[in-house]
């Protein structure tokens, strides 16, 4: 179960893991230059990566490489700065021949060197690794109170314990992220028993890499046995995070990187799990994005368009996306403005155009725009229908950019499949919908919904108003 030596190429790269694609499904065309110029405007990747770790910017980079949005030998260059900080040489060697050019001679030294690193890291934790090879001491393990408990039981060293760590660690920057997944997983179940000692600056560091180790194994649903995921371990470290006592700008930070990872999970799993999406667009998450990180508001829009489970949240959020469209605006967020706060359908359906190619160049949501395209047809509608009791179908037709025929039969499976009050007048070629008034009740509710993210913007100006004083 624990391979004596590892590789220094990882067995499925993490630009490669991260795609899952359907078999046979036909890759993205590449853009030519003009296009590449033209969309570029688009590309958030600068703005992320200095909130993700190196390996998780492997599949972006590998995504960009194949659209062509950037040169072929200057993501080459870039994969090669992210690699020089890892033990994955021979990716680093295939890479400089790729290039035409020949790898520095010191990199078969290194080679050498990690593969050491390797074998003595592992003979130092044998031990331990053969005890977590049978079930039955695992369940011990899960016994003890303490760490000085399983080292006395099972005749430890301490050192071993810390050993694990550093093992895990070689076979991530390794790419064995599955092994460096196992290992932690079994570190932090052995640290949480000892629940008198403080949680450690190296344990906060094992609960992203365990993170970051589910993400690129693509460990996103829910498992039979109720084995831990990456949206568990989100939740975690986000609990970890309300209860810190660490100072206002490093909770910040740490929070906005949680919030870049956690993209993954969301438009890259198969099913995305509501609680994630509860987290990603409470008003904690969305005070900090607009503290920190504005251009996740794309993404803050993209999950309401895609997502129509969050139908109840839309208007609200569109607030706070207006209230920060001068800090960050795109045809994605515009769109939603465009439509919720402008009414305007034809800026809405002009920006539904713009968000085709933002969805081009954008690593999380390229495979989504068939899905995001329905949604937004649905959404035009669906807030045309709420201002309009007759609707032409013709007309409509052309707020959604269809033709008459497609948009009279899209119409009609809508109002069977939602369920809706509305009938279609085919001899005079339009919906009529059936209007109920909001109660009194709800609308008590809109109004009151986004009092808390007021308030915690109020208290940042103010925080901020104090500092300029002081200044002065």
């Amino acid at each position: 179960r624990w391979p004596r030596t590892l590789p220094v190429t990882p067995a499925h790269r993490p630009g490669n893991m991260m795609e899952a694609k359907a078999e046979g499904e036909a890759k993205q065309a590449r853009l030519t230059p003009e296009q590449a110029a033209e969309l570029v405007q688009y590309d958030l990747s600068m703005k992320m990566v200095p909130f993700l770790d190196r390996h998780l910017i492997f599949p972006v980079f590998n995504f960009l490489q194949e659209t062509g949005l950037y040169k072929q030998e200057a993501i080459q260059r870039a994969q090669l700065q992210l690699l020089a900080e890892t033990n994955m040489i021979d990716w680093a060697i295939e890479t400089y021949g790729l290039m035409g050019e020949e790898a520095p001679a010191s990199m078969e030294t290194q080679r050498k060197e990690v593969v050491m690193q390797l074998e003595e890291c592992r003979e130092k934790v044998l031990p331990l690794l053969e005890i977590l090879e049978e079930e039955e001491k695992v369940q011990k393990i899960a016994q003890c109170k303490s760490i000085e408990e399983l080292c006395s039981t099972f005749d430890l060293d301490v050192s071993v314990i810390d050993g694990l760590v550093q093992y895990a660690k070689l076979q991530y920057d390794c790419g064995n992220y599955t092994l460096s997944g196992e290992l932690l997983k079994h570190y932090r179940s052995m640290m949480a028993q000892d629940s008198e000692r403080p949680m450690t600056t190296k344990q906060i560091s094992c609960t992203w890499g365990s993170l970051a180790s589910f993400i690129l194994n693509r460990e996103f649903d829910e498992a039979a046995d109720g084995a831990e995921r990456a949206a568990d371990v989100i939740f975690k470290i986000n609990d970890f995070l309300d209860n810190t006592k660490m100072s206002k700008k490093d909770v910040l930070l740490q929070r906005t990187w949680l919030l870049h990872w956690t993209l993954f999970p969301i438009f890259t799993a198969e099913k995305v799990e509501v609680k994630l999406l509860d987290f990603f667009l409470n008003e904690k998450s969305l005070s900090c994005i607009s503290l920190g990180s504005p251009h996740l508001f794309r993404y803050v829009s993209a999950c309401l368009i895609l997502q129509k489970r969050l139908k109840h949240l839309t208007k609200d959020t569109v607030w706070i996306i207006q209230h920060e469209s001068a800090s960050y605006n795109d045809p994605i967020t515009r769109f939603l403005l465009a439509l919720y706060v402008e009414m305007d359908f034809d800026e809405a359906q002009l920006e539904l155009k713009n968000c085709e190619q933002v969805c081009k160049v954008d690593y999380f949501l390229s495979k989504h725009w068939a899905e995001f395209q329905e949604n937004a047809r649905l959404l035009i509608f669906e807030t045309y229908c709420r201002i309009h009791q007759c609707i032409n179908i013709d007309m409509i037709a052309s707020k959604l950019n269809m033709e008459a025929e497609e948009a009279e039969v899209w119409i009609v499976k809508l109002i069977q499949s939602a369920k809706l009050d509305a009938r279609i007048d085919s001899e005079k070629r339009r919906v009529v919908m059936s209007k109920a008034p909001p109660s009194v009740y709800q609308q008590v509710i809109e109004k009151t919904k986004n009092l808390s993210f007021r308030s915690t913007m109020l208290l940042s100006n103010l925080e901020k108003r104090d500092k300029e004083r002081s200044a002065a």
